[in-house]
């Protein structure tokens, strides 16, 4: 039974640090190649390639969401072909018009200018399918499984709040800011925006459907004392840079 513990333990840790890297790579390449003024830099507390954060919120998304995920959601559900078709509706509207209309960086403003337009435009999708749906004889699409839109929804959500709430720690108690998203576009306390939300939205899902599966095939072929010894050798020197960087601020 100890043995099982260990063994799920260091598989969750192992897994926290495989998406703690994947973060750090995808911060230090998006501030390199997409955010000006394109240099390397080290995103994030530790001083090691690891961005805690993206372990944390990866792992809360797939204990949260491992069971959705492997559960059909089809699309002669009313329920959920309407939150599918809003979501694609809105995710298409909204990316649009960041790219047409840039200088939107409060979302009050959006919903005054977009709001109704968004609004008739999901009411018409809404409609259309539901009778298309009802007409239809095609059982084929009426089984459409639309669970990969209602994960990217959820991550989405999920993310976003996790954004929010790490913004404000490390802000209020570290008094580190991370990220500043004052000028982008639909923005909330400069904390989170639409661009970070939605591109967290697909990482997230594309993490979930295919890197995920690798990683649980390499966690299983693995020995438990492996693991444990990858686990220690990964896991001192990331708490001695925790402690020595975040907490006492040494180096």
């Amino acid at each position: 039974m100890m043995r099982k513990k260990i063994d799920n333990m260091t598989n969750i840790f192992i897994m926290f640090c495989i998406y703690a890297l994947i973060g750090w790579l995808y911060e230090v390449l998006w501030m390199r190649f997409v955010v000006s003024p394109h240099k390397w830099i080290n995103r994030g507390v530790l001083i090691g390639p690891f961005l805690p954060i993206y372990g944390f919120g990866m792992l809360l998304l797939y204990f949260l969401l491992k069971k959705i995920i492997t559960t059909r959601h089809p699309l002669k559900n009313r329920m959920i072909r309407n939150i599918s078709l809003i979501t694609i509706i809105t995710f298409i509207f909204t990316t649009i018009i960041e790219y047409t209309t840039p200088k939107i960086y409060q979302v009050s403003i959006y919903l005054k200018e977009y709001g109704l337009k968004l609004f008739i435009i999901n009411l018409i999708g809404i409609i259309m399918i539901n009778l298309i749906l009802e007409k239809t004889k095609n059982k084929k699409l009426k089984e459409v499984d639309m669970t990969i839109v209602l994960i990217f929804l959820l991550i989405w959500l999920i993310a976003t709040g996790i954004e929010y709430i790490s913004h404000f720690i490390m802000d209020r108690y570290f008094h580190i800011m991370l990220w500043d998203y004052t000028k982008d576009f639909l923005n909330v306390n400069k904390r989170i925006n639409w661009d970070a939300s939605r591109n967290f939205a697909i990482g997230g899902t594309f993490l979930l459907y295919v890197i995920q599966p690798v990683i649980n095939k390499f966690v299983f072929k693995i020995s438990t004392n492996t693991k444990l010894k990858i686990a220690l050798i990964i896991g001192i020197p990331m708490a001695l840079d925790f402690i020595l960087h975040v907490i006492l601020k040494i180096v």
